[in-house]
Formats: C-alpha cells, structure tokens, sequence
C-alpha cells in the first residue's frame, strides 16, 4: 500500500470534514493527499498536497499516467467517466508525492462513487439529507445507505449524523460489516 486513507461521505459537511481531517493529519507531521470536489475555478483544486493544490504540471504528468495505463490495459481509449479519470489522478498523484496518508470526499453518494476503490483505515459519514434522490433513493433511509456503502469489513467508522432515522440505517450497516462506529453524542 502506497500510503492510508480515509474516506468521508455524507450530504451536508463532507468537505470541510475533509479538509479539517488532512490538516489535523498534516499537523501530526505526515504528508497528506486530500482529493475533493467539485472544483470552483481551477480543475487542480480537487487535488491538493500538504494543503495546497497541485500545479497544473503535476496534474498533467499523473493524468498522463493514468490514461497510459488504461490504453496499455484497454487496447485503446479508455472508456470511463469524467470522475473516475480524476479519482485515478489524484491516487497517482499522492503516490508520486509520497503522501503519508491521503483523504478521499465521496463526490456523490458513497456505494457506486470511484473513490469507493479505497481500502481506508477510517470511514467518516457527516449529516445526511435528501439530495440527489433521482440516483440515490427518494428517502432519507434509502440515501443513507447508500452512503453508508463506503463502509468496509472491520474499518472503524465516525458518524455526524444525528437524525433517528440515517443514524438507526449506519448503525445497522456498521453491525453488518463488523465495524467499530463512533457516533457523535454518543462517544
């Protein structure tokens, strides 16, 4: 394994969490990737290092890459989404910086997303709440499972979520997967 992950979904906070998580990372002394989106300006802000974005050449060299392998892999033009190519970006990213740790935000969901390839050491879920129903299910519940879905065998999970209802569905989803989950108010 090149270096530790951590994943965060959830529909309310997802970015600053992931953000605060890298910086309390980066002040513990490590070389931390943090990869989230969407961008606002630059494409480069989804990947930053240390805090800050990656340049444009750096970003081009990974891209290059990742869209190599997937033409040796592939016999040709690689036939993934938009999101896929930039997850693939910022993981060649972080390996050629020799990032310590790095912090993967969900971009949509959690189940189905490509950042959901990672084997982090740690799930967060922040607040959930009815947003894009037309891929994720048109109730809270059926949203948080979908959410819930980054949560892997065994890997510790951190929960914000306070509402009854997504709360009761991580909890169920953490029992499933044998998970240790430490909810806020509660722990």
């Amino acid at each position: 394994l090149a270096y530790t992950t951590a994943h965060v979904a959830g529909t309310k906070g997802k970015g600053s969490t992931s953000r605060m998580l890298a910086a309390m990372l980066q002040a513990q002394g490590l070389k931390v990737g943090l990869f989230t989106s969407p961008h606002l300006e630059r494409l480069t802000e989804r990947i930053a290092i240390n805090g800050a974005e990656v340049s444009e050449r750096t970003m081009i060299d990974a891209f290059q890459q990742v869209v190599y392998a997937l033409e040796q892999e592939n016999g040709g033009a690689p036939d993934i989404t938009f999101f896929e190519l930039l997850t693939l970006t910022a993981m060649v990213a972080f390996r050629a910086a020799g990032v310590d740790a790095a912090v993967f935000e969900v971009g949509l969901g959690g189940r189905l997303d490509s950042t959901n390839v990672i084997s982090p050491a740690v799930c967060v879920i922040t607040e959930i709440g009815l947003d894009h129903t037309k891929q994720l299910g048109d109730t809270i519940a059926e949203i948080a499972r979908e959410k819930a879905g980054i949560v892997k065998p065994g890997v510790p999970v951190v929960s914000g979520v306070t509402e009854a209802e997504p709360r009761a569905v991580i909890e169920e989803v953490c029992r499933e997967q044998g998970s240790d989950l430490i909810q806020l108010g509660t722990d």
